[in-house]
């Protein structure tokens, strides 16, 4: 991890501003409360007078980077003061060997395999943090076809089971024309593992258009029972599992408590996966470790939101993204190595098992 992934150009500021930027920004963090000059002038090393201190905090205000809620209050971050607060942080570890050993502890693969450590790490951003924990699995559209089974849920309803050769589970809930028996059923799913075996769902979904082509030349009529219901099952829309956890505690805290309507449109968001992977993916584009601080992501659904994410892989490409959200206002230093350990042990614990965990 390095910090010069989110630095920004702060020469605008000399040495007496950065160091009442950085204090201000640590002590809003810390409190919730607006900071003032009197409170700023108690934890000065420097000994700048409280006078001293207020035109500095007016001067940084006029820049960008602190703002007033309200008149006569202190001052208050806004997205451009955390990001040179962010960018100011000392590289290195900021976790006790304690917490270094609880999340090695936790990134043991289990029977479950990858699913189970993808679902167990969300959690363990989530207790961790105290804000939204989230881990993407791999794209789905990417992943090797090994293996494809049917659940009844109805007499014409149907749970599609995917398996890929990684072991990760897709499902897709298909709606028949007209029921079909148990061995109809059977034999659809042994001929759609036949047909598609070793081929990517992206492939997969190429060779079933073209086969959907030619189903008038198609006699038999389970094979055309089969197809009609891979059409549904290889949908393009297909897209990466999100595993969400710590929403109800992050929607806890004061910035969403005196906001009810922000906190029901940030829930929204994450309760919509498809949409919630697409937010994901967008910031964290070709980056291996990523911070989006509020506006910095263009983005009405994280307004007031950051964004610490990290991609993890098996050791030879990436598998998927983790990280955690929560309002700006957070401990910015312990969550980022928080996310950077993570995301780090969960790859090490996928490259350890040796057992083909790729799409």
């Amino acid at each position: 991890m390095s910090k010069g992934q989110w630095t920004m150009d702060a020469s605008e500021l000399d040495t007496r501003s950065r160091e009442i930027l950085q204090q201000a920004v640590h002590i809003f963090i810390t409190t919730g409360e607006p900071v003032g000059s009197r409170t700023l002038a108690k934890v000065n090393e420097r000994g700048f007078s409280a006078a001293t201190i207020r035109n500095i905090l007016s001067d940084l205000e006029d820049m960008g980077y602190l703002y007033q809620p309200h008149t006569s209050a202190g001052r208050v971050p806004t997205d451009k003061g955390y990001r040179f607060y962010v960018g100011a942080l000392v590289d290195g570890n900021q976790l006790e060997r304690a917490d270094r050993a609880w999340i090695e502890d936790q990134m043991v693969p289990t029977e479950a395999g990858l699913n189970g450590l993808v679902r167990r790490t969300s959690s363990l951003l989530a207790s961790m943090t105290g804000m939204v924990g989230f881990v993407t699995g791999p794209d789905i559209r990417n992943g090797v076809l090994h293996h494809v089974d049917f659940v009844r849920m109805a007499p014409t309803r149907l749970l599609v089971v995917m398996v890929s050769q990684a072991g990760h589970v897709t499902n897709r809930v298909v709606e028949l024309a007209s029921e079909l028996t148990a061995e109809e059923l059977r034999k659809c799913a042994r001929y759609l593992e036949e047909q598609f075996k070793g081929y990517t769902l992206t492939e997969a979904r190429e060779l079933l258009l073209r086969r959907l082509k030619e189903i008038e030349d198609v006699v038999n009529g389970f094979v055309r029972n089969a197809l009609t219901i891979a059409d549904a099952a290889f949908a393009s829309e297909l897209t990466s599992d999100v595993h969400v956890e710590g929403t109800s505690r992050m929607l806890g805290e004061p910035e969403f408590v005196s906001n009810i309507e922000r906190a029901q449109q940030l829930f929204e968001t994450l309760e919509e996966r498809h949409r919630l992977v697409g937010i994901l993916s967008a910031c964290l584009k070709d980056s291996e470790f990523r911070i989006v601080i509020g506006s910095e992501a263009q983005l009405p659904d994280l307004e007031g939101i950051s964004l610490i994410g990290a991609r993890y892989s098996n050791g030879s490409q990436n598998l998927g993204s983790i990280g955690i959200m929560g309002p700006t206002r957070m401990k910015y230093a312990r969550h980022i190595s928080v996310v950077d350990y993570i995301a780090s042990s969960l790859s090490a614990a996928i490259a350890r098992t040796g057992n083909g965990l790729t799409n």
